[in-house]
C-alpha cells in the first residue's frame, strides 16, 4: 500500500523561539482517519484540538521533527549561499532520507509546503539534496497545507511542538512575551528590554535591526 508523506514547518517568521519541521507518513486508512478528524491546516485549529490531535497523529503515524534554534537559524540567514529556505531545505531533505531509511521497500509519494517564490526550483533543489528517487513521486507546493490532509497533519505537529517549546521558554524566564511574531505588541516590548545575546532571539532579523 502507497505511503502518503507530508512535510511542512511552524514559526518560519517568528523573531523569538524556534523552527520546527515536521514529516508525517500516512498510509490510505491513516488519511481516512485524518478526513474523519477534520485535519487541517494548524493555523486555523484551535490550541486544545489541535495539540489533541497531535498526540493522536503520533500514536498512528510516523512522524519525525527538526527543531533550529534561533542561533542556527541566525547562521543560516546571513550566510548568502544558504539562507534559511536553505536551512529549510536541508531538513525537509533529511526528513524524507528519514523516512527512506525507515520504510526503504515501500511506494509512497511526498509533499512539502514550499517556502521559495518558485516551488518547482524548491522542488528541483530538494529532489537533488535528498535520496529520493523519482522526481514524478515528490512534489512542492505552496500552501500545501490548506490542500493535502497529510501536509496538514505535519503542520499540527511542527505547530503543537513549537508552542510547547514556546511556553516552557515563557516559564523559564517568567515573562508573557506573547506569540513570537514581531506583528505583536507584547513581543516587540520584550525585545526592547530582553539581553542583547538572549539566545532565545533571531538577532538576524530586521525587527530587531539584523
Amino acid at each position: 500500500m502507497r505511503l502518503s508523506v507530508g512535510i511542512d514547518e511552524a514559526g518560519r517568521g517568528c523573531v523569538i523561539g524556534p523552527l520546527v519541521v515536521a514529516c508525517v507518513a500516512a498510509d490510505e486508512a491513516d488519511r481516512r482517519w485524518f478526513w474523519a478528524h477534520n485535519v487541517r491546516d494548524s493555523k486555523i485549529v484551535p490550541g486544545p484540538q489541535r495539540d489533541k490531535l497531535a498526540e493522536m497523529i503520533k500514536e498512528r503515524c510516523w512522524f519525525q521533527l527538526k527543531i533550529f534554534y534561533p542561533t542556527a537559524i541566525d547562521e543560516a540567514v546571513r550566510d548568502r549561499s544558504r539562507t534559511l529556505n536553505g536551512l529549510e531545505l536541508e531538513a525537509m531533505a533529511e526528513l524524507l532520507d528519514d523516512f527512506l531509511d525507515e520504510f526503504p521497500e515501500r511506494e509512497a509519494v511526498a509533499l512539502v509546503d514550499a517556502p521559495s517564490i518558485s516551488a518547482q526550483h524548491y522542488l528541483e533543489k530538494l529532489y537533488d539534496r535528498s535520496q529520493w528517487s523519482e522526481m514524478k513521486s515528490l512534489k512542492a507546493k505552496h500552501e500545501a497545507d490548506k490542500k493535502d490532509r497529510t501536509v496538514a497533519a505535519a503542520s499540527i505537529l511542527a505547530k503543537a511542538e513549537r508552542e510547547r517549546l514556546i511556553a516552557r521558554l515563557k516559564k523559564e524566564l517568567g515573562v508573557d512575551f506573547g506569540c513570537g511574531y514581531s506583528h505583536d505588541k507584547e513581543t516587540i516590548k520584550h525585545l526592547v528590554t530582553c539581553p542583547r545575546d538572549a539566545d532565545y532571539v533571531r538577532w538576524s532579523w530586521k525587527t530587531v535591526g539584523g
